[in-house]
């Protein structure tokens, strides 16, 4: 449609500009998250999909920003403009009310009869103008993306509805334990489809895991590795993510780099969770085995695209040469890293969302005006009979109202100023997003704990934190056993500062609560080796607290510590009484990784209790020394538990070639899992299936 007056086509004028500064926004904003997660290769994929998350909500938001244009930034072109003084007074002038709906309504309704020209019948398209219908063919196709996401949740609904559930103790069992690890409140369904061909988590308000029909043939190893990946979904919110993913995609069809971007994000979000599942102590290369068959088995994955799918062929192979990557850092973003990454990602969004170009002022004008000021206009001379006067007849577009050059020119000013406070936020902004992602990719090949000590001391511009101080006060001096175990409990996320380790490893060594004392030694789980006193002060508990917890907490701690100078108080806590204790010992010194293995690891594979004599096999297992491979032999033959067997399996195929005489015999096993996990050792590496982890029980809470 033309336009057929002045109004109309500034009105069309604005809505194709707004289109245009909206997907302008869009990209910059797109561009801007590319370049910082390629900025944090070497980061945490939990980092790089917190990017991703970010931007695809402020995409959602972005429209709003937009109308919103609080920040005007003048880089249009200025508008040419007549003085003032060349303009005829009646130009200055606004018509009266009578004469406005009259001649200018039939200045825009022309007759047919005086033009002389024939009227056609008109067609639908005359009534919408380039911009109505490109609105309506965005509308169709985004409806068109919603009906086909209905109809996957449709999808979804059946399969649960029409599923069973998975109630025995062999998946019970697993699934409460790896629910308590991921500290949730509440272990999701779980569910068993002949309509899943791969293992997907779904439901945003009732998170549910379904799993293929072939699961009950697998081994529980198995079953604890896609528990752990799927469950590291629900314990994330995933679920929201990738619905707010396909959300964006929906509204911003057209974008290649918003398709890219959702992509983006649920592939991060399944390599996030596998960090998780790895930090969880399942061993890389187990992982990656029980991940490949997976994918292998299913030639056809027909999983609805609400759900998130354990794996898919496309993406395999990166995640594959990430879990494989021993270098790679798997720790998630701390929550000062987090709240500085969220902050600096809104600020940026928020500055490009509220910027709206504005036309530069007409300086010639504007000197003009100051140069002759208009003539003050005589008031005019009453009259008795006045006789009214035909008004001349004005164009549409000759109309120019007055305007205040004074006013003019001090907001011009004012608009300058906030132009460059605009663009020295811009800078800064971006500045701080570039520094968050080199700080997290140099960090990768330090410790975790050194990582988020030395990004947390940086500052980054913030105040500094006076918690940690107030609460080792309380815990110092309190006299409430309650409150200084909540005080204990509050400073572990402070456990690698000196005002909190110390207060901490007092709290260990004297604080007469036991359960203080416990909540402190957790704690101080999450310190690093290099502070003064932690590992001292876990050691003196372990070696002679009275309470059964807190030397078994302080085992667990020393294990996450992973300081080799713990060894010798660990080694002491295998003689305990308590299978408890000596379990956790057993596990932080696997964890620790001596050189060689103690004489008392080798003795546990006799103990009396089988989680123990499990635990001192995965310990074996992880410090691989060959000269264990006679008592794992021997431990072999005298063990009745075929689960225990499979385990000391495991431990000989870590050995090498030293493990070959103790293997041979199995391959003729009645047993098809002992034969085939003889097999699996032979053709070298370890053999499938993550190993039992020790959770962190207890687990204290305030």
């Amino acid at each position: 449609m033309i336009p057929t007056s002045f109004a109309d086509a500034a009105a069309l004028a604005v809505s194709h500009v707004s289109l245009v500064v909206l997907l302008i926004k869009a990209t910059i904003i797109l561009v801007a998250a590319l370049g910082i997660t390629m900025a944090m290769q070497r980061a945490s994929a939990g980092a790089r999909h917190l990017v991703w998350l970010v931007t695809l909500g402020t995409l959602l938001v972005m429209p709003a920003l937009t109308a919103w244009g609080p920040l005007p930034l003048r880089v249009l072109p200025a508008t040419a403009l007549p003085s003032a003084a060349s303009l005829p007074s009646s130009a200055l002038d606004v018509a009266p009310p009578a004469t406005q709906a009259s001649d200018i309504g039939a200045l825009r309704e022309p007759t047919a009869a005086a033009s002389g020209v024939t009227a056609s019948a008109p067609s639908f398209l005359d009534g919408m103008s380039g911009v109505t219908i490109v609105l309506a063919i965005w509308g169709l196709v985004v409806v068109a993306i919603c009906c086909s996401l209905l109809w996957s949740a449709l999808t979804v609904r059946r399969i649960v509805r029409n599923a069973r559930a998975l109630e025995t103790k062999e998946w019970l069992t697993p699934l409460w334990e790896v629910s308590d690890r991921f500290a949730l409140e509440e272990a999701p369904r779980l569910l068993c489809s002949g309509e899943a061909k791969m293992p997907f988590a779904c439901g945003l308000l009732t998170p549910t895991i379904v799993l293929p029909a072939d699961c009950e043939g697998w081994s529980l190893d198995r079953r604890r590795a896609v528990l752990l990946h799927e469950l590291a979904h629900v314990r994330r919110h995933d679920l929201l993510g990738h619905a707010l993913g396909r959300l964006v995609c929906a509204v911003y069809w057209f974008h290649p780099l918003a398709w890219t971007a959702a992509k983006q994000l649920r592939s991060e979000s399944e390599r996030a969770c596998d960090d998780l599942a790895l930090s969880c102590g399942t061993r890389a290369t187990d992982y990656a085995e029980h991940l490949l068959d997976i994918v292998t088995s299913v030639r056809r994955d027909a999983t609805p695209s609400v759900a998130l799918a354990m794996a898919r062929r496309k993406e395999f192979e990166g995640r594959m040469l990430a879990i494989l990557d021993p270098q790679l850092r798997r720790a998630a973003p701390s929550r000062r890293q987090t709240a500085t990454l969220i902050t600096t990602l809104a600020l940026l969004s928020v500055i490009v969302g509220a910027a709206a170009p504005a036309p530069r002022e007409s300086r010639v004008l504007v000197d003009a005006q100051q140069a002759a000021p208009a003539p003050e206009r005589p008031e005019p001379t009453p009259r008795q009979n006045p006789v009214p006067t035909p008004q001349p007849t004005l164009q549409p577009d000759s109309r120019v109202p007055r305007v205040d050059w004074r006013t003019s020119i001090s907001m011009s000013t004012r608009t300058d100023t906030t132009i460059v406070e605009v663009q020295r936020s811009v800078g800064s902004a971006v500045d701080d997003a570039m520094r968050i992602g080199t700080s997290v990719s140099a960090s990768a090949s330090a410790s975790p704990s050194t990582a988020l000590r030395n990004f947390i001391q940086s500052g980054q511009g913030q105040k500094s934190d006076d918690r940690p101080i107030l609460l080792a006060k309380v815990l110092r001096t309190d006299t409430s056993a309650t409150l200084r175990r909540v005080a204990a409990w509050g400073l572990s996320d402070y456990a690698s500062t000196p005002v909190a380790a110390e207060a901490l490893a007092n709290a260990v060594r004297h604080d007469a609560s036991a359960g203080v004392r416990e909540m402190a030694a957790w704690s101080l789980a999450d310190g690093d080796d290099g502070t003064a006193g932690v590992v001292d002060a876990l050691s003196a508990a372990l070696r002679g607290d009275a309470d059964t917890r807190v030397r078994a907490t302080a085992a667990w701690a020393l294990g996450n510590v992973g300081d080799r100078g713990a060894i010798d108080a660990l080694v002491a806590a295998l003689a305990d009484a308590s299978p408890e204790v000596r379990t956790r010992a057993l596990w932080a010194i696997g964890n620790v990784g001596p050189k060689q293995a103690p004489r008392a690891v080798v003795s546990l594979l006799a103990d009396k209790e089988p989680r123990v004599r499990e635990l001192a096999a995965w310990a074996l297992y992880q410090i691989e020394d060959p000269s264990a491979a006679p008592a794992l032999e021997a431990a072999l033959r005298a063990e009745s538990d075929k689960d225990l067997q499979l385990a000391y399996i495991r431990a000989l195929a870590a050995m090498g070639e030293k493990s070959v005489d103790a293997i041979r015999g199995l391959l003729e096993s009645p047993d098809q899992r002992i034969k085939t996990m003889a097999v699996r050792a032979l053709a070298g590496g370890h053999a499938a299936g993550p190993w039992p982890w020790p959770w962190p029980e207890p687990r204290p809470y305030p």
